[in-house]
């Protein structure tokens, strides 16, 4: 079966890597997981194992039949575009959180953990295999070029980390980036955001031109006599990129608006 492009299919071929992303998951038999993507079954197997109940989301029709073949009744395949689904319908019919574990088509990678973050009181945990590029951009800290809208949006809720890099010569057709499986789990030190939409707008047009200083960016929104006051009275120099600046400095902005 040839992969699709437009799809964004790259198989992974090395059971290892399927194992040890399972492992890093920490899966057990009494966990709800979700599959998206599962392709050609290889974590898939690796999930089963754990005898964990398996609900498994994916697009391309023609692996239907090779996964029901497979897996039989092990698992619940559901042949469903997840981007366009009801998530809060699905995720209300579980009877416990549940935990993500997929290798994430590359072309469904931002909007995906879009509907995670927006979703994210159902999870109690994602392990993902992304573009290397977008677990560096998950887990940035400021002032790297990695650092962004993404870092913050997804650091607001999750505890990141890069758990393992993985050459692009594990997948079928190889791709030309390499790939890491990055771990999200619920933050352990929950930030208080008093107003989370302007914060989240502040957060959005502070990177609406990454070249330009926080101050042209910012006056989106108000003036440039505000945005005197507010450098004044928090010490935050406004000439600075957004890619310099905390969560910390984000939020108390985010506060004169």
């Amino acid at each position: 079966m040839r992969p699709i492009k437009a799809l964004g299919q790259h198989f992974l071929k090395e059971p290892a890597i399927a194992e040890e992303m399972v492992k890093l998951a920490e899966i057990s038999s009494d966990d709800r997981v979700w599959e998206i993507g599962p392709g050609k079954g290889i974590l898939t197997q690796a999930l089963l194992a754990k005898g964990c109940k398996l609900t498994a989301f994916e697009l391309d029709n023609r692996l239907e039949p090779f996964l029901k073949s497979e897996f039989g009744d092990k698992m619940e395949l559901k042949i469903v575009d997840v981007l366009q689904m009801d998530w809060a319908t699905e995720l209300k019919k579980e009877s416990a959180l549940v935990k993500i574990v997929a290798n994430i088509p590359y072309n469904i990678t931002s909007p995906l953990l879009e509907k995670l973050e927006e979703y994210h009181s159902y999870f109690s945990s994602a392990t993902l295999m992304v573009q290397e590029e977008v677990a560096e951009r998950i887990c940035a800290v400021p002032g790297t070029k990695a650092y962004g809208l993404m870092t913050l949006r997804l650091q607001r809720i999750f505890d990141s980390a890069i758990l393992i890099k993985v050459p692009r010569e594990y997948f079928e057709p190889v791709p030309k980036v390499n790939s890491a499986v990055v771990s999200l789990r619920p933050r352990a030190k929950p930030v208080d955001i008093a107003d989370l939409n302007k914060y989240l707008t502040v957060l959005t047009t502070a990177f609406a031109h990454r070249r330009k200083t926080l101050r042209n960016n910012l006056l989106h929104l108000t003036d440039r006599e505000h945005l005197a006051q507010i450098q004044n009275e928090t010490g935050i120099d406004l000439t600075r990129r957004g890619e310099t600046l905390s969560e910390a400095e984000f939020i108390t902005i985010s506060r004169y608006f």
